[in-house]
């Protein structure tokens, strides 16, 4: 049945190291064309004759937390972007999905800038849109979800920190769960939809024991949604050493992601896949229950056949089979709309983009299965002659229990669900899997 899970503590530690967050194709790392403001646009053209639904997501910067006056620079290039993008949407391309990083933003700050966007793009009623508001515990109140729920937002995700006392004031650091529950209650009373909780686990000053006490005190909050990830699939490019990352050794992290799975399963908890756990009458599991479960660049989604725009830097965008990004730098990013230019750098084309690929991901990550008539049917290319050469890779995963292969296709057990950035891998790289080797921590990023 989908939604279940069990833990396989043999086969977590054999193909379990690969980085959750991060197999999805096409992910920043394929992005290997240059993209011109001009491909964009032209993209945006053809979307807007073809009538196309919008997703939009803002960014903020980040890293450190911005002083007042960076904060309002930041803005004034982020609303040169919407007013640059907005005037190519058509009257009929209605958005269906937003997904806002609040940040740094003021109530001011908000107010300013959706009513910007409301200008210039159309949005469906929030009973049938998914508008996401992206907020810090930290900096979460009542006066900030109020806002928000007047502006029309009718999903709430929370970033839920587990910082030392001395990391300084920048972050609060909560020992109860009583800030968390006042976030809840304020959401739950303005009637949202959903509540998301994202909670990091893998820190050196987490334990095991630590851990599990803190999920059962957000268990007992009974959020829509617990998103777990580990802190190693967040840590700065580049940086290799364990002891400055400040995380925890491979046996506790593991220990911890275990007390989550089990302890989320036992409070009825259903897993959509990539650490997200949610309640049976979440839109999420119930989407997933009919197959209309999509993953795109916001994530497990309900508006999968949206064209969807990002905005802000770093931003990536999907509009029919064209991908760009923007300046991940904000230098970078501001210094093309002060010379009047959209901060697109880089993507793929819909040329380069093996459709394929894309779909069998999709599927994998949504379904836990594979029927190859299917994707050959949306794709024109026979998956089996296609992947000949990673039919080793995966009779070993069937031999050692992670899928059940059929000459029609795959299924991953319930035992082995939160293995499926392994098989992906496995039509990625095969020869990793078919030698024997432990997949490690090198999964796409």
């Amino acid at each position: 049945m989908l939604g279940s899970v069990n833990w396989d503590d043999a086969l977590v530690q054999r193909y379990g190291r690969i980085g959750q967050l991060h197999c999805s194709y096409p992910a920043a790392v394929d992005f290997s064309d240059r993209i011109a403001p001009l491909d964009l646009l032209r993209a945006l053209r053809d979307s807007r004759r073809a009538g196309r639904a919008l997703s939009l997501s803002l960014q903020q910067p980040g890293g450190a937390r911005l002083l007042p006056e960076e904060v309002a620079a930041y803005l004034v290039r982020l609303e040169r972007e919407i007013e640059q993008l907005g005037c190519h949407a058509g009257p009929l391309q209605v958005v269906e999905q937003l997904h806002l990083s609040v940040g740094s933003l003021s109530i001011d700050n908000l107010r300013h800038l959706l009513g910007l966007l409301k200008s210039r793009f159309h949005f469906a009623e929030p009973g049938a849109a998914s508008f996401t508001a992206e907020v810090e515990l930290a900096h979460a109140d009542w006066p900030l979800i109020g806002a928000l729920h007047e502006l029309g937002f009718n999903q709430l995700s929370v970033s839920v920190p587990d910082l030392r006392a001395d990391d300084g004031c920048t972050v609060e650091y909560f020992r109860s769960s009583a800030r968390i529950r006042a976030v809840i209650e304020a959401a739950h009373a303005l009637h949202y939809r959903s509540v998301n909780l994202d909670l990091g686990y893998g820190r050196s000053w987490q334990t095991p024991a630590s851990f599990a006490r803190k999920l059962a005190s957000i268990i007992e909050l009974a959020p829509d949604q617990v998103t777990m990830f580990d802190y190693r699939d967040v840590a700065p490019a580049g940086s290799t050493a364990a002891g400055r990352l400040g995380l925890a050794s491979a046996a506790d992290t593991l220990a911890m992601y275990r007390h989550g799975v089990e302890q989320l399963s036992a409070a009825g908890y259903r897993y959509i896949g990539l650490g997200k756990f949610v309640l049976p009458h979440d839109d999420l599991a119930m989407a997933q229950e009919i197959g209309a479960l999509h993953h795109d660049i916001v994530g497990y989604t309900l508006h999968g056949d949206c064209d969807h725009l990002g905005l802000g830097v770093g931003a990536i965008s999907r509009v029919g089979g064209l991908y760009s990004q923007n300046a991940a730098a904000v230098q970078g990013y501001q210094l093309a709309l002060d010379q009047g230019q959209l901060p697109t750098v880089c993507g793929l084309h819909a040329g380069h983009v093996d459709q394929l690929q894309r779909l069998l991901c999709e599927r994998l990550l949504c379904t836990f299965e594979l029927d190859f008539d299917a994707l050959a049917r949306h794709s024109g290319v026979d998956v089996r002659q296609r992947y000949a050469g990673h039919w080793p890779a995966l009779r070993q995963l069937h031999v050692d229990g992670v899928i059940v292969l059929s000459d029609d296709g795959l299924v991953i057990p319930p035992h082995a669900r939160l293995l499926v950035a392994a098989v992906c891998a496995a039509f990625e790289q095969p020869s990793d899997l078919y030698m024997g080797h432990s997949v490690g921590s090198g999964g796409r990023r």
